[in-house]
């Protein structure tokens, strides 16, 4: 009897030790027996409803935003969170694992972001994840990755404007009806706001759904057709001025402004004009390639290119207004130098053999002989006309040419202030000459007087067009900078709903 109870007392402290051994959280094995099976499959109960999984993301940092190959870096957690009851364990708390060899025994949702062209996990010093399981089996995984991301830019308002990247996130192989992914319910979408970026500034974030539907399990005949969770961090990205303001705004609208001053420099001063207008054309233009560099060679027409083509119309218009300016005065120097001629003869009452040397190598001594050379020139080159013509273009004195030819090139400038005749063909026209050249008393001081007062004419009219462009000019780039920047920073400025 004795021997009896002292086996039923062993018994009993047996059965208390096993229980006392089972109970115990720091010796239940049940948890470390389960990481160690390898679990391939989602974990689904019942095959008609999807597996649940939420998802969250975490911007630490943003940067190296290339325009030209439309992409930039981001340095991101990712967050992810579902219930796997086989990893259910009688743990008061979570059970974290942050073994890498464990982890690869665990099923994990299988995430990619679509359009990354680079991705990798960070792995120092450790492999940047940590992964919870609660006593029910819910699963808290978190890691760190760094993307390449494609973003597709439209700089049609570039340098002022808005982008929307956005990071997409899909399964892989299961379809939504085997693995559902959404977003957590709040903030799915945080970002650092200590981030600082050179060139943007980060408006705000949000979350959205995108479009999932895939072509899969393809083969020579036949293909799968169905939807897979798609999921889109959007960023909204608003660019700032302050680099093209400086590096490209202001110092080509400082060189459209140096050029006007060629509106202040002597009408005569040809060099110095030539020299003005043309080193700001060469400056603009060696601008304007600095401008484009770095950008994507896009088939629209940017606001920067606008704004260049604008200043690059002003310049011209310059030089176009010093062109209009230059004929004018050429045209007033030959009459001045006519008029001086014709003085210097009627003066000293010379009268010369009417024989005339070849062209080119000698002039007419008297007024009759200027006047039947000049008005010979006209019947063979051009159209005697009554009316004058301020257009036409002529040799500058600067210019190494004859006087012979300035001198015929001003034939139809001469007549016109005389009787003006009307041109009857050649005989008409000779008629007049000697109608003309038989008038050489009273007549010769009225065309010297003539021919000063038309080279005074067009120098009067010269100056006048550089006093108009002195305010012309001014007032349209004034007209063009607050129509430009009305339309591009209020028009076109579209507010981002947060």
């Amino acid at each position: 009897m004795k021997k009896y109870w002292s086996t039923l007392h062993l018994f009993q402290v047996l059965c208390i030790f096993i229980f006392i051994r089972t109970s115990s959280p720091l010796t239940q094995p049940n948890i470390y027996n389960l990481l160690q099976q390898s679990n391939t499959r989602p974990p689904t109960a019942n095959a008609s409803v999807p597996l649940g999984v939420k998802l969250g993301m975490y911007l630490e940092s943003l940067g190296n935003f290339r325009s030209s190959e439309m992409s930039f870096d981001v340095d991101l957690y990712v967050y992810m969170s579902w219930q796997d009851p086989r990893l259910a364990h009688n743990f008061s708390d979570y059970v974290l694992i942050n073994n890498d060899e464990i982890r690869k025994q665990i099923w994990l949702p299988d995430l990619y972001f679509a359009n990354a062209r680079q991705a990798s996990f960070q792995e120092v010093t450790v492999p940047n994840f940590n992964l919870f399981v609660a006593p029910d089996g819910t699963v808290a995984y978190s890691c760190r990755c760094t993307l390449t991301v494609a973003c597709s830019l439209n700089l049609r308002y570039y340098p002022m404007d808005q982008q929307l990247c956005s990071i997409r996130v899909l399964s892989y192989a299961y379809i939504a009806k085997q693995v559902n992914v959404t977003w957590f319910d709040k903030n799915p979408v945080r970002f650092n706001e200590e981030i600082g970026l050179p060139e943007f500034q980060i408006e705000h974030v949000s979350n959205a759904y995108c479009n999932g539907s895939y072509q899969y399990a393809l083969t020579e005949n036949s293909y799968k057709s169905d939807d897979f969770s798609c999921l889109s961090g959007n960023l909204f990205l608003s660019r700032s001025i302050g680099y093209n303001l400086v590096q490209s705004y202001i110092p080509t609208g400082l060189i459209v402004m140096i050029s006007w001053v060629s509106f202040w420099i002597d009408r005569r001063a040809v060099p110095a004009r030539v020299t003005l207008s043309f080193t700001t054309l060469v400056s603009l233009t060696t601008l304007g390639n600095g401008l484009r560099f770095g950008l994507p060679q896009v088939s629209y027409a940017k606001a920067i290119d606008l704004w260049y083509g604008a200043c690059m119309f002003f310049v011209f218009c310059a030089l176009l207004e010093f062109a209009t300016i230059n004929s004018y005065m050429r045209k007033s120097e030959k009459f001045d130098s006519m008029a001086k001629k014709m003085q210097s003869v009627v003066l000293t009452g010379r009268r010369l053999k009417t024989e005339k040397s070849p062209r080119g190598y000698g002039k007419p001594d008297t007024v009759q002989d200027i006047l039947s050379e000049r008005i010979k020139f006209i019947d063979n080159e051009f159209d005697f006309d009554t009316k004058e013509d301020d257009g036409n273009m002529a040799m500058s004195i600067y210019d190494n040419v004859s006087c012979r030819k300035d001198e015929a090139d001003s034939s139809s400038e001469e007549t016109k202030f005389s009787t003006k005749p009307k041109r009857n063909g050649t005989n008409g026209t000779r008629k007049y000459i000697d109608k003309s050249l038989n008038q050489s008393g009273q007549n010769d001081s009225l065309i010297v007087a003539t021919y000063f007062q038309i080279s005074a004419n067009h120098s009067r009219h010269a100056l006048k067009i550089d006093k108009s462009c002195r305010y012309l000019f001014p007032a349209a780039f004034l007209l063009w900078n607050v129509f430009y920047w009305w339309y591009y920073l209020v028009y076109t400025k579209t507010p981002i709903d947060k």
